[in-house]
């Protein structure tokens, strides 16, 4: 009996893992295909830099994809970074739910610049916030923030998110 519990439990972590997996694959081809949509002063040439803020599974999703696209001529680099003050120069920013507490931190470093911030929490203080809908991802985008960043934001990303202010 205690056999059988044991595998049912194995069973069910696997499974979680499993949708917890694919829930990144997801986030990870939004996060690239974001890129089609939204527009950076002067371009994208060199590297396309994308900075996660503390570890992440996604982040071996955004590697793999990084192998096989590129964002016009750009070619994809994926950082990984421990706080705010280590981010520097990069095109987005992408913020797991674990880093909540570093928000306001990660607001100041970015105040201002050419860059795309991603939360993976519907907070409205960034240009996209991944959030579940009726069990399937989605997300908020905020035009205005975005546009502070001084990023154009094309209007058909707008109809595809729940748009916050």
């Amino acid at each position: 009996m205690k056999k059988v519990r044991l595998l049912l439990c194995l069973a069910g972590l696997f499974y979680l893992a499993l949708g917890y997996g694919q829930n990144e694959k997801f986030k990870a081809l939004f996060v690239y295909n974001f890129t089609n949509y939204v527009e950076w002063p002067g371009g994208t040439s060199g590297n396309f830099i994308i900075t996660v803020v503390g570890y992440s599974p996604i982040v071996s999703e955004l590697e793999a994809i990084s192998k096989l696209k590129k964002v016009g001529n750009a070619t994809i680099e994926v950082k990984v970074v421990n706080s705010a003050s280590e981010i520097g120069s990069t095109n987005i920013v992408y913020v797991p739910a674990a880093k909540k507490k570093s928000v306001p931190e990660i607001a100041d470093a970015m105040a201002g610049k050419p860059t795309l911030v991603i939360t993976d929490m519907a907070q409205g203080k960034f240009g996209i916030n991944f959030v579940e809908v009726n069990s399937k991802q989605s997300f908020q985008i905020s035009k205005s923030n975005i546009e502070e960043h001084r990023l154009k934001v094309n209007s058909s990303l707008l109809e595809l998110g729940t748009v916050v202010n």
